[in-house]
């Protein structure tokens, strides 16, 4: 028995041997596939983070964080101003055939150019169909960078025309050829930031984002007129290379990046976060029924009650309010501004009398810009005195835009016949007296009334676009607002390169063979533009009167559009309340 006894106890031990021999061959053979998997995720962690710290890779994925976040709603508003800032760059680089005025003696003297050739030279500045087509159907990024291709291309031709690099090209058609197609570059330019900030920005405020941006299109004058003068020494050759980089490297590059025509503001905002406010209210309810059922076993019922009371009247109130954006946002749609596409622009009466106006006033106006430097040394004045002077008009014409645009806005009364169009008739009647007293004024006079006649062009360059893009619309502004700027083209030449230029001739006395002295040089002209400026003011009453039902239909989708900026504030508010 006790042997048997022994022999079981041995069986027994036996038996725990081999269990705690295969628990131990188990364990190691587990410990070796974990070090094995261990040791792979290792080396495929480390190949992960050898592969993400390629220099490129990594770039680009910053870059690609960067892009996801300034895209975002949240900075939208951001991407708006940006756009805007980014946009006065693109006009003051724009700007540069205002500053013909001061380089056009020069290109006279150095390829023996009459006055009518010398000006005929800038006839091009108005014509930019392809760019506003451009800007019209692929987006002002497209538009900007092709502006900024043709206004790097057009001045370094310049420059080596003026050197005698290209000797082969007669140098008066060249230049007529490459004056046109800078200066529908400079179109282009204005066009693609004009359109981005009129999307971007309310309507209540569109005179004065109009007038600071187009502003700077007309202090450009200033800048490349007193750098031409004051750091180049009158070196044509270097100036034309300046006027090549800046806009090659403002326009070109600049504008593709930043000119975002889709941070628009308002009632876009609020038609694409309608789902997304639904989706947080069925949050909020589903929060509330979880929370109503952890209520049973939770010790204050009358605190959570009190509070989910509060969710609901403030859900009620949201619904609400809710109710009144709706309304408010069919009321717009049922009230919606015109938005005329080119076709039917080209049929209406008041685009022709429009047109009219701006090439009777555009065309007075860029007789004294093109010609300023004729008319100093006509009445008397040195060569490179009229820089300085060309330099005061600037000034006040970019002031003439910033003001006229905020006192439109400002001011806008359609009840009290105050429109656009009312403000457009004061530019008129002042560049009536300032073309009226051009006539017999001496030299010395001359400063105070380019700061008159200045600040009149420039307010009415501010407001003419801001008309254009209410009566037709903003959605085809770009092809609309070029086919009106023919106006100032067909003005141009017929007031600037035919009246002007004719009457100069006439008047160049023996044997002086190009240039003119006298005042009999340019009184009849400024004469005949004071008459003309006055049938323009007429037609103006006559376009006041035809457009004083649409400012009262702006006028009152502006408060509209206030009365729904309030509402979404609060409704904003009310929400956070709700989720906190």
């Amino acid at each position: 028995m006790a042997s048997q006894y022994n022999d079981d106890i041995d069986d027994e031990n036996y038996e725990k041997k081999l269990e705690n021999a295969f628990n131990s061959e188990k364990s190691l053979l587990l410990s070796n596939s974990n070090n094995n998997i261990s040791y792979y995720d290792n080396n495929v962690n480390s190949i992960n983070n050898n592969y993400n710290e390629i220099p490129i890779l990594v770039e680009k994925k910053r870059f690609s964080n960067f892009t996801k976040i300034f895209q975002s709603e949240s900075m939208k508003r951001v991407r708006r101003w940006i756009a805007f800032i980014v946009g006065c760059f693109i006009m003051t680089a724009s700007g540069t055939p205002y500053s013909f005025s001061s380089i056009s003696p020069s290109l006279k003297k150095t390829f023996l150019l009459s006055q009518s050739e010398g000006t005929s030279a800038n006839l091009g500045s108005n014509f930019s169909f392809i760019f506003s087509f451009v800007n019209d159907i692929f987006g002002s990024r497209i538009s900007s960078l092709l502006a900024g291709a043709c206004l790097f291309f057009s001045y370094f031709s310049m420059s080596l025309i003026v050197t005698g690099n290209l000797p082969f090209i007669d140098p008066y058609i060249a230049f007529c050829f490459l004056m046109f197609l800078m200066g529908s570059a400079c179109g282009g330019g204005f066009i693609s930031s004009i359109s981005t900030s009129m999307k971007n920005f309310p309507e209540r405020n569109r005179g004065l984002v109009i007038g600071v941006l187009s502003s700077c299109y007309g202090i450009s004058s200033a800048i490349y007129s007193g750098a031409y003068l004051y750091i180049f020494q009158q070196d044509l050759e270097i100036y034309l290379i300046f006027c090549a980089v800046l806009g090659g490297v403002v326009v070109m590059i600049m504008g593709p990046i930043f000119l975002d025509s889709k941070a628009n503001s308002l009632t876009i905002n609020s038609n694409n976060n309608k789902n997304n406010q639904n989706d947080n209210n069925n949050q909020i309810e589903n929060e509330n029924e979880s929370s109503n059922v952890d209520n049973v076993d939770n010790l204050h019922d009358v605190d959570d009650n009190v509070n989910n009371n509060l969710k609901e009247n403030n859900l009620k109130e949201n619904e609400t309010l809710k109710e009144r954006i709706t309304k408010i946002e069919l009321k717009l749609k049922e009230n919606e501004a015109p938005n005329v596409n080119p076709f039917k622009m080209l049929i209406s009466l008041d685009f022709y009398l429009s047109f009219l106006i701006t090439f009777l006033f555009a065309g007075s106006g860029i007789v004294i810009i093109n010609n300023l430097g004729s008319i100093v040394q006509s009445y008397g004045g040195k060569n490179g005195e009229q820089n300085n002077m060309v330099i005061v008009f600037s000034c006040c014409n970019c002031i003439g835009r910033i003001l006229f645009g905020f006192v439109s806005d400002k001011l806008f009364n359609p009840l009290k016949n105050l429109t656009r169009i009312t403000f457009i008739g004061i530019t008129i009647l002042m560049m009536m007296i300032g073309q009226f007293i051009f006539s017999f004024l001496p030299l010395p006079g001359f400063y105070p009334l380019i700061i008159f006649v200045g600040l009149s062009y420039g307010g009415f360059m501010a407001l003419n676009p801001s008309f254009i893009s209410e009566r037709f619309g903003a959605k085809y502004y770009g092809l609309n607002s070029t086919i009106h700027s023919l106006s100032s083209s067909c003005g141009s030449y017929a007031f600037s390169t035919g009246l002007a230029g004719h009457l100069y001739q006439l008047n160049i006395k023996e044997p002086r063979m190009l240039t003119c002295h006298g005042r009999e040089c340019y009184e009849l002209t400024f004469i005949i533009l004071s008459v003309l400026n006055g049938l323009a003011f007429l037609l103006t009453l006559i376009l006041h009167w035809r457009t004083l039902n649409l400012y009262h239909l702006l006028k009152f989708r502006r408060h509209l559009l206030e009365k729904l900026n309030l509402l979404q504030q609060e409704e904003k508010q009310l929400e956070s309340t709700i989720i906190n």
